[in-house]
């Protein structure tokens, strides 16, 4: 009776695990991923001269900033355009970066470092945020759906309903880039 009653409890928990597998994947399918605020404080900041390392790292006053929440396409990474025609994003990202704030006085706000000791950073140029900017053209995605806002989501949204910058064909994730090209 026992053994019953333990097979019918393995059934059950696999029926019930398959359900939440299929409920995530689906809403993933659709973009409608489940994302909650950070829960880091930015509330230290710094401001200065900025030169661009990438398409999401600034060089501001002395001080080298990851931008937080995002993932832009590394440098030397290739994506496909609207006719598959291979280009390079990562480099087009750079340049859109160095446009936008390339020399310009940016300010920045930071609650920690990374592990590369580089500040985790949301950066503006007169009120209009760098991050959000790269989201909304298509220069960069979300990077991670535990640190986005509603704000975020719906810039990506509409970036890839309007196939724009990377949406607008191929491309392979930034993160999964790294992992099969990684640094020496």
């Amino acid at each position: 009776m026992e053994h019953l009653k333990n097979i019918t409890t393995a059934i059950f928990l696999t029926a019930f695990c398959a359900t939440i597998f299929v409920t995530v994947n689906s809403a993933n399918s659709q973009s409608e991923i489940f994302r909650v605020k950070s829960h880091l404080v930015f509330d230290k900041k710094f401001s200065g001269k900025t030169s661009v390392i990438d398409g999401d790292s600034l060089k501001v006053g002395g001080n080298e900033v990851r931008l937080f929440g995002i993932d832009a396409p590394e440098y030397s990474q290739n994506c496909f355009d609207a006719k598959n025609d291979e280009y390079a994003c990562g480099r087009a990202s750079a340049d859109f970066t160095r446009k936008l704030a390339g020399g310009k006085i940016v300010e920045c706000v930071y609650a920690e470092k990374d592990k590369y000791d580089r500040y985790l950073g949301k950066c503006s140029i007169d009120g209009v945020s760098i991050n959000e900017e790269l989201v909304k053209n298509g220069m960069a995605i979300i990077y991670n759906f535990t640190e986005s806002d509603e704000k975020m989501d719906e810039l990506e949204v509409t970036a890839k309903k309007q196939k724009i910058g990377i949406w607008q064909g191929a491309f392979q994730l930034p993160k999964e880039y790294r992992k099969a090209h990684p640094r020496h």
